[in-house]
């Protein structure tokens, strides 16, 4: 082959692989061409919230109107009982919404809880709470609720007797 093959060659290659990533990207974005900055979420974070979820569900207004209503169950939430987590909104859209339960006075990282969606203001789903060796542990329960390009988090601090 010649150099000018081979030259024609490669640029030929490099050419299919632009328009393999571009339309790629067109397709991903729902055939719109869009910045990256427009993909970025507008995070909104709550403080946490005094109300304790070992006693009550509680509910939390939305900056911009709405309020949400989370819930685990049954109480009082016991160590490495399966417990049903609620999470019912009001006036605030969702596509999805995420559960992450930590531990605050000793690391225990879970894996984050996705939530399902049972109607278009409910999302329902299971979680445990590991059981902690000093016998009361104070637990983060940090709520992620998502649409479009909006995502607002709440959390919530209760304890847990061993």
């Amino acid at each position: 082959m010649t150099r000018r093959k081979i030259f024609l060659s490669i640029l030929a290659a490099l050419l299919l692989l632009l328009s393999i990533f571009l339309a790629g990207r067109w397709f991903w974005h729902g055939g719109q061409w869009t910045d990256a900055r427009e993909d970025a979420l507008e995070i909104t974070r709550l403080p946490p919230d005094a109300c304790d979820l070992n006693q009550t569900p509680c509910r939390v207004e939305v900056p911009g109107g709405g309020a949400l209503i989370a819930e685990l169950a049954p109480r009082p939430l016991a160590l490495l009982q399966p417990l049903t987590v609620r999470l019912i909104l009001r006036d605030v859209p969702a596509q999805s919404a995420l559960l992450t339960l930590s531990g605050v006075n000793m690391e225990m990282p879970f894996d984050p809880v996705p939530l399902q969606k049972i109607a278009p203001d409910q999302f329902i789903g299971q979680a445990t709470l590991h059981i902690c060796v000093t016998g009361r542990m104070r637990w983060r329960a940090e709520f992620r609720i998502t649409n479009q390009r909006r995502q607002t988090i709440v959390e919530f601090l209760f304890d847990s007797r061993g």
